[in-house]
């Protein structure tokens, strides 16, 4: 080869060089600096944009390259070079792999071997190119064309030029970045703001903001955003209540009642918990939006994505919406409405998504303290103007418990649980936040609410609510009627039951039979049952018939028309208003007390007892069936809330058991017959 064509080849080597020193600088600012600053820099970002720029450019040159290279220095005697020389290709091609992949899925939680091996590789190939070009030198090059040195200044001339052409395309990309991306306002959407509960701005809500600012609905509203890169999550929250806590057609009737009776700005109250979107960004005041009005962007969005993930912190765990909602650090582009730039901007949150897990994932996302924040529920004089009431507390209610490890240890159950383990179930998902068995938390949220999907005709996600409820949660048994007196008769004994364990039990034809129900919560992490315990129906049922069929009592059926029996056994609240009548219709504004709670905690069971005649006529063995129900909304509530969209609500049977329990006929005891005799004598 002349000396003419190995210069050329290492003007072309010169521009591999500084590519080279680009990638390497440019990671070293995003991977390594990034960490010491407590937010997100816009010179890291435009960091990884000239990194991944720059190593495409890399790979496409460098293979070209390498295959008149290759050609070139076939047959090459010397060793060192040429081991050096194929050892490198390998390890290039190692990086070149490995940061494609991590170019195309960006960095996940998966592959995080993937870039630590793409950072061994790129460093050994470094250090090994260089004892290669070394052994190029001294072996050819300055053997042969000793003024060749020149080739040095080249790459030092390729390097400076190509940082100078960096350093002007990250100017450029800074003033677009400032020119597209406007500031988050931080003042309310609607003008004339009314402070009516004093001078913090989302009171009787419990929420706070740094500085009690408002956030901008941009800043909110990233729903699409999130769908982008967690496809299958945002498929899972779309079947959720969570999606649905605004748009709940029985939720748009209390929240519009309320503002009605009360004023706009006291739906802050539910809001908070129901449609962020409208409480933080100041919607909640007259001229506002509540979310109860239909195809309003917060009744649309429910608690979205950044309604959760938003959440730095705790005020308190007393609920009513406590918590702290902070924006994320923004990334480039983040405003930016040209669908260019967006992409530009997804590209850099999966490349180095380090401040988004940091922003996305506070500590306090993980922990059952978390569900407070909404889970649990008070009213205050502010709205009521009666005085403070305790309503619904399902973290207070698990904390006592025993799956939450806080209880007395010796009966505390072995396997600890908190909210996310029952409600948000690790499942298999295609998302980059998947753990390394490819699972996420499940964000359809499964609960109890069998209305919502029975409204939005998604059955595949009642069934899997049903299911949710019959699995274990509670448990229902019937104890055997035993007898406790001792009667004797001139029937003859078998010698069998002498050696009989267990007591026998049966009923007499014409007594009056006594049964003892028991109900335990054995499966549920809080009370049971939860929620809105006020218009949901949960109930025992007891039906006992005869060997033919025949109906011998009953209690806990509903009618035709979809009413349970006012008799039946019911777990539930009865709030009352100031006149002592029942607070039917949710209308939390009008409570000050509680008639009466029925419920059963965690761990704890319940015993029911029922009384009925055995008829002369009934032929035995009797059959005792027993159920545990539960139906989202009571009829009268339902039929008053969903209007012209009320559908029977399905009832689901959470436990049954069954009894069959034998009937004697009441023979002539001893006693009594030696009464009879004194009485003829």
């Amino acid at each position: 080869m002349t000396a003419a064509n190995l210069v050329k080849e290492s003007k072309f080597l010169a521009i591999l060089f500084g590519l080279t020193v680009i990638c390497t600088l440019s990671a070293a600012v995003s991977y390594l600096i990034q960490p010491l600053f407590d937010h997100l820099l816009v010179s890291t970002q435009i960091a990884n944009l000239i990194h991944l720029v720059a190593g495409i450019l890399l790979s496409l040159i460098l293979l070209p390259y390498c295959y008149v290279h290759i050609k070139r220095i076939i047959g090459v005697r010397k060793f060192a070079v040429f081991a050096s020389g194929l050892v490198c290709l390998l390890l290039i091609a190692g990086v070149v792999f490995t940061g494609m992949i991590l170019a195309i899925e960006g960095l996940t939680e998966q592959n995080q071997s993937i870039l630590h091996w793409h950072i061994i590789l790129v460093l050994t190939a470094i250090s090994l190119l260089i004892l290669h070009l070394l052994s190029h030198y001294y072996s050819f090059v300055k053997a042969r064309y000793g003024d060749t040195f020149r080739t040095i200044s080249e790459l030092k001339f390729s390097l400076f030029y190509q940082l100078c052409s960096i350093a002007l395309v990250s100017l450029i990309i800074w003033v677009v970045e400032l020119s597209s991306q406007s500031p988050y306002q931080q003042t309310a959407i609607v003008d004339n703001y009314q402070y009516l509960y004093g001078e913090h701005p989302f009171r009787p809500s419990q929420t706070e903001t740094p500085n009690q600012i408002f956030i901008d609905e941009r800043a909110l509203m990233t729903t699409h955003k999130c769908a982008g890169c967690h496809a299958d999550i945002a498929k899972q929250w779309q079947s959720s209540a969570h999606r649905q806590a605004a748009s709940d057609k029985s939720y748009e009737t209390n929240v519009t009642l309320l503002a009605t009776k009360k004023g706009i700005a006291a739906t802050r109250y539910c809001e908070g918990c129901h449609a962020p979107l409208a409480l933080l960004t100041g919607q909640l005041t007259e001229g506002g939006l509540h979310g109860g009005i239909e195809n309003s962007p917060a009744n649309l969005e429910g608690v979205n994505c950044q309604s959760c993930h938003g959440i730095t912190h705790l005020t308190h765990t007393k609920g009513v919406a406590s918590y702290q909602f902070a924006v994320n650090q923004a990334y480039l582009f983040e405003t930016a409405a040209n669908p260019v730039l967006q992409k530009i901007n997804s590209l850099l949150i999966k490349q180095n998504p380090t401040q988004h897990k940091k922003d996305m994932a506070a500590p306090i996302i993980s922990s059952a303290q978390y569900c407070a924040a909404c889970h649990a529920q008070f009213i205050d004089k502010e709205l009521n103007d009666w005085g403070w009431v305790k309503m619904q507390d399902e973290y207070s209610a698990w904390l006592e418990g025993p799956y939450s490890g806080n209880h007395d240890p010796q009966f505390a159950h072995e396997n600890q649980k908190k909210c996310h383990d029952c409600h948000m179930p690790l499942v298999k998902a295609d998302d980059p936040s998947a753990d390394q068995q490819g699972r996420v938390r499940d964000h359809r949220f499964l609960a109890a609410n069998t209305m919502l999907p029975l409204l939005a005709g998604d059955q595949a996600f009642l069934e899997a609510t049903i299911d949710f409820l019959r699995k274990d949660k509670v448990r229902i048994s019937i104890e055997p009627p035993h007898r406790t007196e001792a009667t004797s008769n001139m029937m003859p004994l078998d010698e069998s039951l002498r050696q009989a364990a267990v007591q026998p039990y049966y009923f007499y034809k014409g007594e009056l039979a006594n049964i003892k129900v028991i109900v335990a919560n054995t499966g549920v992490g809080h009370n049971f049952p939860g929620g809105t315990i006020d218009i949901n129906q949960a109930w025992v049922s007891l039906m006992v018939t005869d060997a033919e069929g025949q109906i011998i009592y009953q209690s806990g059926n509903i009618d035709e028309q979809g009413y349970l029996d006012k008799d039946a056994y019911q777990y539930r609240s009865l709030p009352v208003d100031r006149g002592g009548n029942i607070v039917w219709k949710h209308d939390l504004f009008n409570m000050v007390g509680k008639a009466s709670v029925n419920i059963i905690k965690a761990g704890q069971s319940d015993v029911i007892n029922y009384q009925f005649k055995v008829p002369y006529w009934s032929k035995g063995p009797l059959y005792l069936s027993a159920k545990v129900h539960y139906r989202k909304l009571n009829t009268q509530y339902a039929k008053w809330a969903l209007k012209d969209e009320y559908q029977t609500i399905p009832v689901v049977d959470m436990a049954r058991t069954h009894l069959s329990v034998p009937i004697r006929e009441k023979l002539e005891t001893i006693d009594n017959a030696n009464s009879l005799a004194a009485t003829k004598d």
